[in-house]
């Protein structure tokens, strides 16, 4: 017999990441990540569990197995989408089409459900779509060095990466704490005189700095911005809607133009002189975000539980 409070969570075997944030919002569901290994076999035994033990399934973004569990699920059980892309995105051929493709899945009645964890995607497109926050606390050790995290990416074009970087060598700091780094990043800091260094773990990099950077085209990462400003580190965020409803903290937080190198330049010497502000304005912020956060989990688990 099916559990009727038993809900499955499953993503990329690659998200650990994203597994330990799903871990802290759907404290009730199970999680499985799926290798993309997967062979029919494997496929039909994780259908046959699904059908047998749960009564809703939930799919993190978009991946290739998951298209091919779809049709093996019984009708009985509720199927979710949770997608994480921004409207900046849909400029990729692969994001459109995948986002394109779910919307066909749920007009035939093969998803019941489609969730984003990106507001101006929601509001692009309500009538389609659910709108959840995510939240997510973890204990850091700030370790406050003489730095500035870049939360972004190289290669990824709308993280702006170079423009933060100029803002860093700008700085008196001229020290950048990255994800990863090729050797055009190594030869901007040789040729500008900022010291580089590499740190892959996410939370680490976040944790080392006196500030931190996702001056990005709207994919700002929430979660880094939460991990950040929860261990008393600011971070700066591109023009996003995050902080709408606190104006004061948005002046101080959000960029107008996240392309602008001098107002990043200015952003990091404000923030750094009205650090002891912005965590009073940010503790009564976080506690209406984690608030409201509950209360769009529990909407979105509760859809189609009659």
């Amino acid at each position: 017999m099916r559990n009727s409070n038993k809900i499955l969570i499953l993503l990329k075997d690659t998200d650990h990441f994203m597994k330990k944030i799903l871990e802290y919002n759907f404290k009730k569901a199970d999680i499985k990540l799926v290798p993309e290994s997967y062979t029919p076999f494997d496929r039909e035994n994780l259908a046959k569990i699904i059908n047998k033990k749960y009564k809703q399934v939930i799919f993190y973004d978009y991946y290739d197995q998951f298209y091919l569990l779809l049709p093996l699920i019984s009708k009985k059980v509720i199927k979710k989408y949770i997608i994480n892309n921004g409207i900046a995105l849909l400029s990729s051929d692969y994001i459109l089409n995948n986002m394109m493709q779910l919307f066909e899945y749920k007009g035939r009645n093969m998803i019941d459900y489609i969730a984003t964890t990106r507001y101006d995607t929601y509001v692009s497109m309500k009538d389609k779509i659910e709108y959840i926050r995510l939240d997510y606390k973890v204990k850091l050790h700030p370790k406050n060095n003489d730095s500035i995290g870049i939360l972004g990416l190289y290669y990824a074009e709308y993280s702006n990466f170079f423009v933060q970087l100029s803002a860093v060598a700008m700085s008196k700091i001229k020290k950048a704490v990255v994800l990863d780094e090729n050797t055009v990043v190594k030869k901007f800091g040789e040729d500008f005189n900022v010291e580089i260094e590499k740190e892959i773990d996410f939370e680490k990099l976040i944790a080392k700095n006196k500030v931190n950077l996702d001056c990005s085209f709207s994919e700002v990462s929430i979660i880094g911005f939460l991990i950040s400003m929860d261990a008393g580190i600011p971070c700066i965020i591109g023009n996003t809607n995050l902080l709408d409803n606190d104006e004061k903290l948005k002046k101080l937080l959000v960029l107008k133009s996240d392309d602008d190198v001098n107002e990043i330049y200015e952003k990091i010497e404000d923030v750094l002189a009205n650090k002891k502000e912005i965590e009073q304005k940010y503790d009564c912020w976080r506690k209406k975000y984690s608030d409201n956060s509950k209360k769009s989990i529990d909407k979105f688990i509760e859809l189609g539980d009659c």
